[in-house]
């Protein structure tokens, strides 16, 4: 809460921000007015923002509502400045438009209310995340769209070969390597059967997969009963070649694409001793950690774990009123979504078993195992993702590997611990 200073509040829009300026009593000293977000724009705001310092001798902390990638860079601009940073989340800068009874709402009034509420509020200032941190995040967030993309174009190729040959999932995943450079020159199931094209396709089949001839000649035989079969069953349309040759492409550009960014993403992480401490802890591997690290950041920003799963949203919320206390409460899903997304995978991973039967974190296993008898799957899962979230807070806090110990040794440890203290 900011008792001693003045507060500028900022109303993010695109092109342009509207600034206010509020003293440390509270009370309006510069009235709302609009700046570009231009280089001229924003000197023009330092220049404003002195006035205020001079006015009252001590450098204004700045607030500003979390609008996406419109406020990204002006808080970064201002923490460049060597300016206090408070971005505040939306769910509680919005809480004050029904501050009072008149319905007024404008650009202006909001530039001044979020500087107020710094008055009423205690929040934690904005630093400048670390420059590779930071580039792991982008690279990540980039990487991730990338492959949602790569999911979307590969169900629609699925889709509309499933229109001309029903069976040819079953034959070959449309998304391996295989199908893509089959796809890409062959489209049609008319031009799988064309002696011509035997050889070209047999190729394709022995090499690509690298699994021999004796796969090579299964799968054509396959992909020849596929083509019979869509004859009767498929339609043929000479379209669908040309649609399904586009969407080839794509996905054949976007898997490139996710290549480069991989090698960006390597490089930094063998810069960063934080990814291989995650890459320690069964069931988050080479993609999952920079991900993870790039979403938490640097882990001294969260005092203990429980403002770490705040942060990324799986803690559960609370419904209690009066003598009702809620007992089937959801996670509150307020954090980030990409951390939430690492960490259910991460989860599903660690209960799992491997082929040879063996768990692939037998801690983990055990605790969802121990959870599912008195709490759903989901709510199990749940259970894990948070279990994972304090264990990474407690490796990259003591900047030590992952050791895979059961509880009861960890009690062992810790008392152990005590008696060398006493």
């Amino acid at each position: 809460m900011i008792t001693n200073r003045p507060v500028i509040g900022i109303d993010v829009a695109k092109d342009f921000c509207y600034y206010a300026a509020v003293s440390p009593t509270c009370t309006t000293f510069l009235k709302p007015f609009k700046a570009l977000n231009t280089k001229q724009g924003l000197l023009f705001v330092l220049g404003q923002i002195r006035k205020v310092e001079e006015a009252f001798s001590s450098k204004p902390v700045i607030a500003l509502e979390s609008t996406g990638h419109y406020s990204q860079r002006i808080v970064h601009f201002f923490l460049k400045q060597g300016f206090e940073v408070y971005h505040i989340n939306p769910l509680i800068s919005h809480s004050i438009k029904n501050s009072v009874v008149r319905k007024v709402k404008t650009d202006q009034v909001d530039a001044l209310e979020l500087a107020r509420l710094l008055f009423i509020h205690t929040f934690h200032p904005t630093t400048m995340p670390k420059e590779q941190l930071a580039n792991l995040k982008v690279l990540t967030r980039t990487r991730g769209q990338i492959v949602q993309q790569r999911v979307e174009f590969l169900n629609k190729l699925q889709s509309t070969i499933e229109q001309i040959a029903p069976l040819f999932p079953d034959v070959l995943n449309p998304g391996s390597l295989t199908a893509l450079t089959l796809l890409s020159k062959f489209p049609l199931p008319c031009e799988w059967t064309k002696n011509a094209n035997q050889k070209a396709i047999l190729d394709m089949l022995e090499t690509l997969p690298r699994k021999g001839k004796l796969y090579a000649q299964q799968k054509y035989t396959a992909l020849l009963s596929c083509a019979d079969d869509a004859q009767v069953t498929g339609i043929s349309l000479g379209a669908y070649a040309c649609t399904i040759r586009c969407y080839v492409t794509i996905i054949q550009s976007l898997d490139l694409q996710i290549s480069v960014i991989d090698e960006q993403i390597k490089v930094l992480s063998e810069q960063l001793p934080e990814v291989a401490i995650l890459r320690s802890i069964p069931g988050i591997g080479d993609t999952l950690a920079p991900i993870i690290l790039g979403e938490i950041g640097d882990i001294d920003r969260f005092m203990n774990a429980k403002q770490l799963v705040a942060f990324s949203g799986i803690d559960p919320s609370v419904k209690q009123s009066g003598n009702f206390v809620g007992t089937k409460n959801k996670l509150t899903k307020r954090g980030s979504p990409f951390l939430r997304h690492a960490l259910y995978i991460a989860a599903t991973t660690s209960i799992r078993k491997e082929l040879k039967g063996s768990q692939v974190n037998s801690v983990i296993y055990e605790y969802y195992q121990r959870k599912i008898e008195t709490k759903t799957k989901k709510q199990a899962l749940g259970a894990v993702m948070n279990k994972l979230l304090r264990i990474i807070f407690s490796v990259l806090k003591s900047k030590q590997s992952f050791r895979l110990i059961t509880p009861e040794q960890q009690v062992e440890m810790y008392q152990k611990s005590l008696q060398k203290v006493a």
